[in-house]
């Protein structure tokens, strides 16, 4: 099998299982499960750990997230007439005309604006970097984010800034439609809710139009949903790796310091377009390089539910579950809120507090997924459920988690435990008849975080 097709990152995300796949996780899931057999990656996040054993294993995915479950679909499901078609698929043109009508459009909405940033964000690292330094320029760039309209229809100098228009004017408006029918050309939702946000103005419009392009491929094209699966978990991809913050949307990178202006002028420098096709590329040649088993399938489910009889899974014969839960109290949803609404695409009202948007710009709560995971009060009845309902599957179960970062395990330390890896494995002793525990050092780097040792904990059920 060839593992460099494997290290793509789909995504800047919060986990570090890529590197641990090889020289921790391979041996625990081969100890447990005979090759050919079926693993369901119950949070499969990236998909990173689905990704690694695909070549061997037929692989079930689920992840809560919807976009998750688009990179893992992306990534896992096919069959060897989709492998063809990956070979000789054309981007261009399933994608190319409706990009170009959705940007013509948006460059009609803000022409001036777009001229503007082409033109100031390499002059604005050179007025810092180069020979000569001018910091007017710097207060030029943040005058014209200050003054981009906001979703709600405000912007603080809208009165005199004629950047932004007639976006800035008709923007309500526009809104107004599009919530009523998201389908609505222009698409528009990523440059009112996020362009001097998260992403430059052009980035943004590029985003749009590709988004868009994705659900305009023909209904009677025979690879429609898989096409759009690919573009859509390739669009992601960009997305993420061009966020002018730091390598989540928690909240959008302050400008107030040069030195943090520059850094987001050279993250808004990226291009689009180059990472979609680079993401794209990776995904073909992962395929082409390392084929899968017949019969992969991914979910989009709380863990629970799809664990719970009558549930999709109830089809599926399942060897072995890996459960790789959140280990902090931090949900998913907040941190990648603008991943899952362009998977949606669904002009969401945007949360609120004290009557203005929040610097995130995250949707509303209601949309918002929270895991038990991430509570220290539902943590321990969390896992209790999910060894349950393996164990009632006939399944085996392999557990990551961290003994030292981890919400329950420290909650477990807090009250006095010495040893929480072993209450664990009592814990799921209740279940299973046997349970071995794996430890192993690493160094992680959390929301921002330096790194920092830290011991990976691996938990063994079966019998």
């Amino acid at each position: 099998m060839t593992r460099e097709t494997t290290r793509m990152k789909t995504l800047w995300y919060m986990g570090a299982k890529t590197r641990l796949c090889e020289e921790f996780l391979d041996g625990a899931v081969r100890d447990l499960l005979s090759p050919g057999g079926t693993l369901l990656d119950a949070c499969c996040g990236t998909a990173a750990v689905a990704r690694w054993f695909a070549p061997g294993y037929r692989i079930l995915a689920n992840d809560s997230q919807q976009f998750s479950s688009v990179i893992a679909r992306a990534h896992l499901e096919g069959d060897g007439e989709w492998t063809q078609e990956l070979d000789r698929l054309e981007p261009q043109q399933d994608l190319g005309l409706a990009i170009r009508e959705n940007q013509r459009l948006l460059d009609g909405l803000v022409p001036k604006a777009l001229e503007l940033e082409d033109s100031i964000l390499s002059q604005v690292i050179d007025a810092v970097t180069g020979p000569d330094e001018s910091p007017e320029l710097l207060d030029r760039y943040r005058a014209f984010v200050s003054e981009a309209p906001l979703p709600d229809g405000s912007a603080a100098d809208m009165h005199i800034s004629s950047l932004h228009q007639p976006l800035a004017m008709r923007m309500p408006e526009l809104l107004e439609q599009r919530m009523q029918d998201p389908s609505k050309a222009p698409a528009l939702m990523c440059t009112a809710y996020w362009a001097h946000v998260y992403f430059g103005i052009r980035q943004a419009t590029r985003i749009d139009s590709i988004r868009h392009a994705i659900d305009q491929i023909p209904m009677d094209d025979p690879h429609r949903c898989r096409k759009q699966t690919l573009y859509l978990a390739a669009l992601l991809h960009a997305v993420s790796v061009s966020t002018s913050g730091t390598s989540h949307f928690a909240q959008p990178r302050s400008i107030a310091r040069d030195s943090e202006l520059v850094a987001v002028a050279r993250r808004r420098m990226i291009d689009i377009d180059v990472q979609f096709e680079l993401a794209l590329d990776a995904i073909r040649t992962e395929w082409l390089e390392s084929p899968r088993l017949d019969g992969n399938k991914v979910y989009c489910s709380d863990i629970h539910r799809l664990l719970e009889a009558g549930s999709p899974l109830d089809e599926e014969d399942v060897d072995l579950v890996y459960l790789d839960p959140p280990y902090t109290a931090d949900n998913y949803s907040r941190f990648y809120h603008v991943l899952e609404t362009l998977v949606e695409y669904d002009y969401p009202q945007l949360q609120t507090r004290g009557g203005e948007l929040t610097r995130g710009r995250y949707p509303g709560q209601e949309k918002r997924f929270t895991s038990d995971f991430c509570s220290s009060i539902k943590a321990e009845d969390a896992f209790r459920s999910v060894a349950r309902s393996c164990k009632e599957r006939g399944a085996s179960l392999l557990i990551s988690y961290s003994t030292d970062t981890g919400l329950l395990t420290r909650k477990w330390r807090n009250l006095g435990d010495e040893n929480p890896a072993s209450r664990f494995r009592n814990m799921l002793l209740e279940y299973y008849g046997r349970v071995e525990i794996r430890e192993k050092t690493l160094m992680h780097s959390g929301q921002g975080d330096s790194n920092r040792s830290v011991r990976e904990l691996l938990l063994l059920c079966e019998g």
